[in-house]
């Protein structure tokens, strides 16, 4: 940073009966303490010259100050004080910290907490001070400091964690823990440590179908044996096999097959699925196994059952088996006699992402165009069809409503409601 103003200063002795020199010189900023006593400045004597030297800016504050310079001749005459306005820029001054303060929990304002002595002012300080803790509560507190400089400006205020305590021997006694919601200290679910210790390693075992579905994080905290104070709640990340979401179940007829589909997430603890089928909704019996893929993300199964001869209500539902045996079941789902599609059928329907196109005669799909149109009548998506039998349309651009799934083929047009979730 410039620091050092460089002044040219012309100066001349005068002339009597004989020529004096210009010998020496002085300058002041602001303040003058008499002739003699101020900064001096010392030239080579000579009657008439411009004499240069340099001005140490670097103890005074920023802004506007008044320079005043006068020289004195070999007969010890001084000349008229001469002056100029010179200003201090920020980036010029140097920046020290000569003092700073300290406060527990409460902030009473700037320049109003207890005071922090500088040993040696400067711009960057490495500076300890004791803090008087007297008086507070046993617990934790908040420690805070800040500096002030030479320019008047206070310092980032810094904060620290502390404790107050009466004996550091003290032993964990027991704890307790939480996932979702702190009930507050003490009512929480407990647990008990065989050996009490003042500092130790502490086994805690969870059942496993205790953990809150889509818990995270578990919250931790012991409880010690003088006064019946407790620690910091320390928080863990939990990871945990979560049980399977089944996203949908649906069934369609068509001609003589009930086509069944589900649709699943966060599988990553299923062995397999049982397709039961049922005439009363009570008694089910299993048609098939559909094994699990186990996997995370979102899975799709399609069961196809053989409804031949049956002219009656049928009840379907998925009995879900867990590796660990543990069994769990879906929705129940229905069809009726009378809701047999010869035609082009949607499943799921709601559907989430996407739908399947299904049709007993996929080459009269040849060739066919499909379109989406909203209640408006705004057609949202137009794309032709293949001649297979099962096509997958994605729509998890649309926004949740009801929709029209229009068919236009060489044998006419078919018009199917579609509810997107």
């Amino acid at each position: 940073m410039k620091k050092i103003l460089m002044l040219l200063f012309w100066a001349g002795a005068g002339v009597t009966t004989v020529a004096q020199n210009v010998v020496q010189g002085e300058y002041f900023i602001d303040t003058d303490l008499g002739y003699g006593n101020n900064t001096l400045v010392t030239f080579t004597p000579s009657a008439d010259n411009t004499f240069s030297f340099p001005i140490n800016l670097s103890s005074y504050a920023p802004g506007y100050h008044k320079l005043y310079v006068r020289t004195k001749d070999s007969n010890g005459n001084w000349s008229f004080t001469s002056r100029r306005n010179v200003e201090v820029l920020v980036s010029e001054a140097k920046t020290t910290f000569a003092k700073g303060e300290y406060f527990i929990d409460t902030d009473p304002g700037f320049g109003m907490a207890s005071p922090i002595s500088i040993t040696t002012p400067d711009s960057i300080l490495i500076q300890n001070f004791s803090a008087v803790a007297g008086g507070l509560t046993e617990g934790y507190h908040k420690l805070y400091a800040r500096f002030l400089d030479n320019q008047g400006k206070w310092s980032i205020t810094l904060r620290r964690n502390m404790e107050m305590y009466k004996d550091e021997n003290n032993e964990v006694l027991n704890g307790e823990y939480f996932f979702k919601t702190d009930e507050g200290f003490g009512n929480c679910t407990p647990v008990s440590f065989a050996v009490p210790s003042a500092d130790g390693s502490f086994v805690i075992n969870i059942p496993e179908n205790t953990i809150p579905a889509g818990a995270d994080t578990l919250f931790v905290r012991v409880h010690d044996d003088l006064e019946g104070r407790w620690s910091l709640t320390r928080l863990f990340n939990v990871s945990v096999a979560l049980p399977l979401t089944l996203l949908d179940f649906s069934a369609v007829k068509q001609l003589t097959t009930a086509k069944l589909h589900w649709q699943t997430t966060n599988e990553v603890n299923t062995a397999y699925f049982n397709v039961q089928r049922s005439k009363d909704a009570s008694h089910f019996s299993n048609m098939g196994v559909v094994n699990a893929f186990n996997q995370s993300g979102v899975n799709d199964y399609v069961y196809e059952d053989d409804i031949a001869g049956i002219s009656t209500r049928l009840y379907y539902r998925l009995q879900q088996v867990d590796i660990d045996g543990k069994i769990t079941y879906s929705k129940i789902v229905t069809i009726d006699p009378d809701n047999t599609t010869s035609g082009v059928a949607i499943y799921p329907n709601p559907a989430r992402n996407y739908f399947n196109l299904i049709s007993p005669a996929p080459e009269d799909l040849n060739g066919a165009e499909m379109s989406i149109v909203d209640l408006a009548g705004h057609v949202l998506l137009k794309q032709s069809l293949s001649a297979t039998g099962n096509q997958k349309i994605a729509i998890s651009s649309l926004a949740k409503g009801i929709y029209f799934i229009k068919i236009v083929k060489a044998t006419g047009s078919t018009i199917q409601k579609l509810v997107k979730e």
